[in-house]
């Protein structure tokens, strides 16, 4: 069996530009176009403080290629200690242009390498993100962006931009924000129903 490499498994992948409407689910401290966060927390293609050293880190500006695939990525990364993070959050919607983009979610180069979400552990580990960071750290030398598979099983993917690389010719630009309601307080209300005296039978 051959020995899985980051050079292997995006060679067959096409660098081309790409221009589209991408979404994003994040907190409302942060604007859409806004990768600061992701300095903070490591992910599955950057690095963050908190686990690497300043000189190791990456921002990454993560996107979906529908809203739907956002919302799920979101629910993914939600743990019952963090739970109530989801009445916090924002949708955005980006117009984004961009030159250099590597499509790993292309036919041959994904699927030759196991790339496409077809439940490979290792890709889409819930925190082992080593083969990502692979990914990224050589994509980046080469691209702006890459588009890979949603772990979230959802067909269309996800763009992941590394802002510190932007080309001066591409574009990123907040198109429309939603803030939904997402989450109900269902111990309030149980608590009100039991509270509600009986009506007496007359």
């Amino acid at each position: 069996m051959t020995e899985w490499s980051a050079e292997a498994a995006i060679a067959g992948c096409p660098v081309l530009p790409w221009s589209g409407s991408a979404w994003r689910c994040h907190g409302r401290k942060y604007a859409g176009d806004d990768a600061a966060g992701s300095l903070l927390v490591t992910g599955r293609y950057h690095r963050g403080k908190d686990t690497f050293n300043e000189a190791e880190t990456w921002p990454a500006l993560y996107t979906a290629l529908a809203i739907h695939v956002a919302l799920g990525e979101r629910l993914r990364h939600t743990t019952p200690e963090s739970l109530q993070r989801i009445k916090t959050q924002r949708f955005s919607e980006l117009e984004i242009s961009l030159q250099r983009v590597l499509n790993l979610c292309a036919a041959d180069g994904c699927a030759t390498h196991g790339l496409r979400n077809t439940g490979d552990a290792d890709l889409c580990h819930p925190i082992d993100y080593t083969k990502g960071h692979q990914i990224a750290a050589l994509a980046r030398d080469l691209v702006e962006a890459i588009i890979v598979p949603s772990c979230t099983g959802f067909p269309e993917g996800n763009l992941i931009i590394f802002p510190d690389r932007l080309d001066p010719a591409s574009t990123i630009r907040v198109v429309q924000t939603i803030d939904p309601n997402l989450s109900i307080d269902w111990r309030e209300y149980e608590s009100a129903e039991k509270s509600t005296p009986t009506p007496s039978p007359s």
